[in-house]
């Protein structure tokens, strides 16, 4: 556990890197047009409002900084002050992706699996892996998989007994199926994306997003 756990922390550091250049990069893009696309709410000048699973966020393009949006203080946008929380870099990374990327495709409602993301052969082999911790987690309890689903901002879904959407953008819903272990067969964890997926993230940051949602569900 403590080799895993190094493993992902230098890989979050890696990942981290990029964020001034992400910044860079969004600060010289037209406001406007990225909230559009994004679904994010523009305040000010220089500032951008986005849900980021059950919160939301403060994009200060001046300041070159996100900060957690505390809505008892919505009406006041001071990222300095007590009120807003700094974003760890490792999701604001993520969020920069999305932002820089989100080009304002609609929803399908057509479900798909990794593997038919754009690339996303190159990775397929390895999300069943990153999967596994919640399957070995969750195998004889798919009701506390849908409490910590809830809990993280997601929603039930009917289709399935245990399975439920998570939304780390509002544009960009993943779902989550569980099936719980019997005399059987293992408990095993699916997770499908909307067809539109690849319009708001590249599919390596996909599988990174996965990671994310998948280390918040075990917590």
């Amino acid at each position: 556990m403590v080799f895993e756990n190094k493993n992902l922390n230098k890989n979050y550091e890696l990942f981290g890197r990029n964020y001034e250049n992400l910044f860079s990069e969004l600060i010289n893009k037209d406001l406007e047009d990225i909230a559009g696309k994004a679904g994010a709410q523009i305040n000010g000048k220089d500032e951008l409002v986005l849900g980021f699973f059950e919160k939301s966020v403060l994009i200060d393009l001046n300041k070159s900084k996100i900060y957690v949006l505390n809505y008892k203080y919505r009406h006041l946008f001071e990222p300095d002050s007590e009120k807003f929380e700094p974003l760890d870099l490792f999701s604001s990374t993520i969020i920069l992706h999305f932002l820089l990327n989100a080009d304002g495709t609609p929803l399908s409602g057509e479900w798909i699996l990794y593997r038919e993301l754009p690339g996303g052969l190159f990775y397929a082999s390895t999300i069943p892996g990153v999967l596994q911790p919640l399957a070995k987690k969750y195998e004889s309890s798919g009701g506390k998989f849908l409490g910590k689903l809830l809990e993280i901002g997601g929603e039930k879904n009917k289709n399935y007994k245990f399975s439920g959407l998570i939304y780390p953008f509002k544009k960009f819903p993943v779902l989550f199926i569980i099936d719980e272990k019997d005399e059987e067969f293992d408990a095993n964890v699916r997770v499908l994306f909307d067809s539109s997926a690849s319009h708001y993230l590249k599919t390596d940051v996909i599988k990174t997003l996965l990671v994310y949602i998948v280390k918040k569900l075990l917590t």
